[in-house]
């Protein structure tokens, strides 16, 4: 796509699981790559794999390498040597898994540069791609994250309107900010999408806490409440099923790709939906 600047990263993140972080992740790339006619490529940094099962055509082997392999230090793997292709056309994937365990602990004894594994595997390859869209494991310990966010230029926030999703913020700012002061000055927070909305009387009011404990915790960073994510278990067993959401046969998952998840990947393009 001529109009979109190639080598787009964006990291997704939060630091508690469940919060539909990966969901949300292959949604957008599906929207990016659909609507958008962009070349994107999804990289698991989560050991659960999760993004990994859903999207890998075959079966990850115990022996193949994967994104693990290309970040740890002295290893000699390129990205562009685990990358493989998805079950959707257009979109790539770096597969994850547990050896990412293995990898973490790795960079963490690196005397030197452990914090930019990623970012190092990511630039020969980053230009090939309109959008770079890393998913990330719910947790703010280890190399794992600050590596993603290292190597990405921006980050979206995945959360719930609730108290726990909430009190977390203080502990994710406080990582974004150091990655920022220490290894990637120009990492820009563009937005924070709120899912699993159920639009409940609780949920409005821990909405409201949100947008409170965001305006404090990242002033000036939006939390887009026209692009709510509901808590439809639909979606999930959609993608499970290998079937994106434009796809389905019901109808208001079609909408929610067209009305939420076009626009959101349209803002990480760059370009109008």
């Amino acid at each position: 796509m001529s109009d979109v600047e190639s080598g787009r990263i964006v990291a997704i993140a939060n630091q508690k699981g469940g919060v539909g972080k990966t969901v949300s992740e292959i949604c957008l790339a599906r929207a990016a790559q659909h609507d958008f006619g962009a070349k994107v490529l999804v990289v698991d940094m989560d050991p659960q794999g999760n993004l990994t099962t859903a999207l890998s055509q075959d079966p990850i082997a115990s022996d193949d390498v994967t994104v693990a392999d290309a970040i740890s230090p002295g290893s000699g793997v390129l990205l562009r040597e685990v990358i493989v292709s998805t079950i959707w056309e257009g979109i790539d994937l770096a597969p994850g898994g547990g050896n990412l365990s293995v990898a973490d602990q790795k960079l963490s004894a690196a005397q030197w540069g452990r914090e930019h594994g990623l970012r190092e595997a990511l630039a020969p390859v980053a230009g090939d791609y309109d959008l770079v869209l890393i998913d990330n494991a719910p947790s703010l310990l280890g190399q794992l994250l600050i590596n993603s966010l290292t190597a990405a230029g921006k980050v979206v926030l995945v959360t719930e309107a609730d108290t726990w999703s909430n009190n977390g913020l203080a502990q994710l700012g406080r990582t974004i900010a150091g990655v920022r002061a220490y290894h990637n000055p120009s990492l820009e927070i563009v937005g924070t999408v709120v899912n699993k909305w159920q639009g409940t009387t609780l949920n409005k009011d821990s909405a409201e806490d949100l947008t409170t404990g965001m305006a404090k915790h990242f002033p000036g960073v939006p939390v887009w409440d026209d692009a709510k994510i509901p808590h439809w278990t639909g979606i999930k067993t959609s993608i499970d099923n290998g079937v994106p959401l434009d796809q389905s046969r019901t109808t208001k998952l079609r909408v929610l790709a067209a009305d939420v998840y076009r626009p959101l990947a349209g803002r990480l393009l760059g370009v109008a939906a």
